[in-house]
């Protein structure tokens, strides 16, 4: 089914990111990872039809150039636009222009960026956007964050519209998953183990996710049976939005 597609994969050095490369790369895809950390370069090491390259994803030449590094085809199959941050998760009061700036640069505008340059090399095919419940469930001090999770469940369908038949593209908005981002928010907790039991306990499925139950969300998205749906949000949060 995803024998030597080719996928690339933004945000590829931890979580959500290298759990999708190594899905598609498992299943026999030749995968780029790409990612502003340094450990990207390192994702390969098992699998050598997956690669890591390190680039910053808001500088359209960095971009390029590491897909023209990367990619071991001339033709892009899968697109998965995952990378994402929320380093002072704050009210829209408590946050300053350049961090909603920043938010919007690495969130958003990077898919825009992204995309718009893998055009070039998909044809037909498939895109997968990671977007949160936040899009659409409130949080609080998150104002940034949400907004621009939100934003990118309507790229998704805006994009779904104008690329059909030929390209696919969906959503995926996931929950509490145990990633660095969610440990993070654990270190900001007077009390991380009592906050981590009670996200657990509150959630219909009584766990927490785990990057590779999003991964097998987006595999889904991108296999051919999904061929059907586009423009969809799919949302994988054991239960939280119920």
């Amino acid at each position: 089914m995803m024998q030597d597609k080719q996928v690339i994969v933004t945000g590829a050095a931890s979580g959500i990111g290298l759990a999708t490369a190594t899905r598609f790369a498992k299943a026999g895809a030749h995968v780029l990872g790409l990612d502003r950390k340094p450990g990207v370069t390192s994702i390969g090491l098992d699998l050598p039809n997956m690669r890591g390259v390190c680039c910053d994803l808001t500088d359209v030449r960095q971009v390029t150039t590491a897909l023209e590094e990367g990619l071991v085809k001339t033709s892009v199959d899968i697109l998965v636009n995952n990378a994402g941050i929320n380093p002072s998760p704050s009210s829209l009061t408590g946050t300053s222009e350049a961090v909603w700036q920043k938010l919007l640069d690495t969130n958003l505008t990077a898919i825009f960026r992204v995309t718009k340059i893998v055009m070039g090399y998909l044809y037909e095919g498939s895109i997968i956007n990671i977007s949160s419940i936040l899009a659409f469930s409130g949080a609080n001090n998150n104002a940034a964050y949400a907004a621009t999770k939100g934003a990118i469940v309507s790229l998704t369908r805006a994009m779904a519209r104008d690329h059909g038949p030929s390209i696919r593209v969906n959503c995926v908005s996931p929950g509490a998953v145990e990633t660095e981002m969610f440990e993070e928010y654990l270190s900001r907790c007077d009390d991380p183990v009592r906050e981590r039991e009670r996200i657990r306990k509150a959630l219909p499925s009584k766990r927490l996710g785990q990057p590779e139950d999003i991964a097998e969300a987006v595999f889904f998205l991108a296999s051919d049976a999904a061929s059907w749906i586009t423009g969809q949000m799919l949302v994988v949060d054991g239960g939280d939005s119920a």
